[in-house]
């Protein structure tokens, strides 16, 4: 019995103890992460389009890579068709639901 409220004694010690890690914030962010260059996001401009077989992929590609500033997964919203510099190309609007970032993704058909 009393090694029952020692046990109980230490546990409560454990998680009620005053200390500054208990106050302390678990994540403190200084500043909003910077993006990373368009060069290096997946479809990110008209000129590096994603080639894609058909457009009911579209959805599943542009959910596939994790949102740039939090690295949570995004959501593809809606896609489009659109005729960029002569060019039949998809643009798929991606938002990360974590952090609201938002961004276009290019996708061209195969053998369009």
């Amino acid at each position: 019995m009393l090694l029952a409220i020692a046990a109980v004694a230490v546990l409560v010690w454990m998680f009620y103890a005053p200390g500054p890690r208990v106050r302390e914030p678990v994540v403190t962010r200084a500043h909003q992460p910077e993006l990373p260059p368009a060069d290096q996001l997946p479809g990110g401009d008209p000129s590096r389009a994603i080639v894609v077989d058909s457009p009911a992929v579209i959805d599943r590609h542009a959910e596939r890579w994790p949102c740039p500033v939090c690295n949570g997964s995004v959501r593809c919203e809606h896609h489009r068709a659109e005729l960029i510099a002569g060019q039949r190309q998809r643009v798929a609007r991606v938002h990360c639901p974590r952090c609201g970032f938002e961004r276009d993704v290019y996708f061209v058909l195969r053998g369009s």
